[in-house]
């Protein structure tokens, strides 16, 4: 799989059952123009009505946004389109701001700018005649769509109550985390992100480029920069104002926004009362190693979500968490976390000497290292289902103050790092006793052949700058459960 795959949007609407209707002589046509937002931008859109429909016809809507640098989907008959025409629903979808044919600068799904700009859509969409409507200028609509196009559905239903369902796919809660976990920087996928916003006549705006420019040398943003970043996501405020039902969707093996970020819209919304459910699938911005699952359960999951909240029908939507496991079995449970979680632990102490020269890995994935230390995986056995937690005790000296060491689960038996990641650990390297604890990248994998490596280096991050050595006690407690029931796929 290439990486420019890996950015645009995964999602695809495959199942094709067909919808009948009466004959019509002059069936909706699908049809592109452009819309003014609010301060004039134009925004090109794509409509294309639901297979089937006839003249005078309605059919809610489902806005289809894409991945970033792409523009909007043209094609009426690509899976993520003709998948959910072929269900009974209009899609829209559209070239964001700074991308495509569309004007402005991309301000990265921004509620002021790429928010107000779906505003204007919807208004636009509300005036079709094929759209069903709730209220005059309310269209009966959700969003789907992954990485960029899922960021942007959190914002426009925070900020406009007339979506009524929603599907990110892959999509974040913290930019900083995600880019700077740790204040590390995940340069790799830094790197990739600039070239590809900044590709053809793409057009970002000032904040965006300065980071780009950080990115070259493995620097941190200053606090303005952090600050214009961390409004630029759903955590914080914006979280709190979704209230529409919403399937997160996030890959088991996303290295740019992994499972945590979901994890934490989730909790979010779990603790607003909004209805949400939580899907975790093989896939997302990286490389699925192990067996992905029977094909198509994501796709049937997400025309169940839509067919029960926005064809209002009695259908099941299945267990409010999902997973699929390392075996390539899917599975459920009611909620995140399982209620069987027990927290085991194990730990072990040694010595780590690193410099330049170590390395493992790529661009977008964590590999098993070869200058690394062990820690013991979980005696119990089970499945590690959730994110572990490292408590390092240490002390280190090294040619500079501060560094960061890597963490990361190694199944010795596939010789791969569950999840592809690889979780940075900032160290202070001035001779005395420190203690850090940090959340490890969250897994869904069975618990037998687990070890923890502690490594001086991944390529996901900047290259390691310093030569040292640490000393360390570490102790991890892994979330470890007996494996959920199996589901019952291509339903719910």
């Amino acid at each position: 799989m290439t990486v420019r795959r890996i950015l645009v949007p995964l999602f695809a609407l495959a199942v094709v059952l067909g919808v009948t209707g009466p004959a019509a002589a002059a069936p909706p046509a699908a049809r592109s123009t452009t819309v003014a937002s609010f301060d004039g931008t134009s925004i090109v859109v794509n409509f294309f009505p639901a297979a089937g429909l006839t003249a005078g016809r309605r059919a809610p809507s489902v806005l289809v946004g894409p991945g970033w640098g792409a523009a909007g989907e043209t094609n009426p008959d690509a899976p993520a389109v003709a998948g959910l025409r072929q269900r009974g629903y209009n899609v829209l979808t559209w070239d964001p701001r700074g991308f495509g044919r569309s004007g402005g600068a991309a301000s990265v799904d921004h509620h002021r700018y790429e928010g107000r700009d779906m505003q204007a859509l919807l208004s636009w969409l509300a005036a079709q005649p094929e759209a069903r409507l709730d209220r005059t200028g309310d269209p009966r609509v959700g969003m789907a769509g992954g990485s960029y196009g899922g960021g942007i559905q959190f914002v426009t239903a925070a900020i406009d109550r007339r979506v009524d369902a929603i599907v990110p796919t892959i999509a974040w809660s913290s930019l900083v985390d995600s880019l700077y976990p740790n204040r590390t920087p995940k340069t790799g996928w830094g790197n990739l992100l600039c070239a590809f916003g900044s590709a053809g006549t793409n057009r970002l705006v000032a904040q965006v480029k300065e980071t780009c420019g950080l990115a070259a040398s493995g620097g941190l943003p200053d606090a303005a920069l952090e600050a214009w970043w961390r409004a630029h996501g759903p955590a914080g405020s914006l979280i709190n104002r979704v209230r529409v039902p919403t399937m997160i969707v996030q890959g088991t093996v996303d290295t740019l926004f992994p499972l945590r970020e979901g994890i934490a819209n989730y909790q979010a919304l779990r603790a607003n009362g909004t209805p949400v459910k939580m899907v975790w699938f093989c896939g997302g911005h990286g490389t699925c190693l192990t067996p992905a699952g029977a094909a198509g359960h994501v796709e049937a999951l997400t025309v169940a979500w839509f067919d029960r909240w926005l064809k209002r029908s009695k259908i099941s939507t299945g267990p409010g968490f999902e997973y699929v496991d390392d075996a390539g079995v899917w599975r459920g449970a009611a909620k995140y976390p399982l209620a069987t979680t027990r927290r085991v632990t194990s730990s072990a102490s040694g010595t780590l000497a690193f410099s330049p020269a170590d390395a493992s890995g790529s661009d977008v994935a964590a590999a098993p290292a070869a200058n690394a230390r062990p820690v013991p995986g979980p005696r119990y056995r089970g499945q590690v289902v959730g994110s572990p937690t490292l408590r390092l005790t240490y002390r280190g000296t090294g040619s500079a103050p501060r560094t960061s060491l890597y963490a990361q689960l190694v199944d010795t038996g596939k010789n791969v790092v569950a999840g592809n990641f690889a979780t940075a650990l900032p160290v202070t390297l001035d001779g005395r006793t420190h203690t850090l604890e940090v959340p490890l990248g969250a897994v869904a994998w069975s618990s037998a052949a687990l070890v923890l490596q502690i490594t001086g280096a991944s390529r996901l991050y900047y290259p390691q700058r310093a030569t040292g050595s640490v000393t360390y006690r570490a102790t991890v407690a892994y979330p470890v459960t007996p494996p959920a029931h199996a589901v019952r796929i291509g339903g719910t």
